[in-house]
């Protein structure tokens, strides 16, 4: 179907919207800022950082992983729409995959940061 111009109307075969591409996104930048702390806490037992610091450290892996794990389930359910409803089923079956490894990931990142933390406050 032509137009008055002569172009042709380009029907698009998935949509990705930028809001969704823009959570993937962020989904893999938070779940990069987790290993990032993990790397932290680890060289920071060995370079001897101060117990505030490491549990500092501790916190803030805690409430980003949190923060992830409920964002990549969200992500998850919303990909798993998308590999009904559009013709691009292995893109999104991807997607899934990784969300979900992201939110297994982010959950036991919660657990293991909040025992460590508990395990150093010591006995009171």
């Amino acid at each position: 179907m032509k137009n008055k111009i002569g172009f042709k109307y380009s029907k698009k075969l998935f949509s990705n919207t930028l809001t969704y591409n823009v959570s993937i996104t962020l989904n893999l930048a938070i779940t990069v800022f987790c290993i990032i702390l993990i790397t932290l806490y680890i060289i920071g037992n060995y370079q001897n950082f101060q117990d505030e610091n490491q549990q500092w450290l501790l916190t803030l892996l805690s409430y980003a992983a949190i923060f992830n794990s409920l964002f990549s389930i969200v992500l998850a359910v919303e990909t798993a729409i998308k590999i009904f409803t559009e013709k691009q089923k292995i893109k999104n079956l991807i997607n899934l995959i990784g969300l979900i490894a992201s939110a297994v990931f982010c959950i036991f990142c919660t657990g293991t940061s909040n025992i460590i933390s508990y395990i150093s406050g010591g006995i009171k």
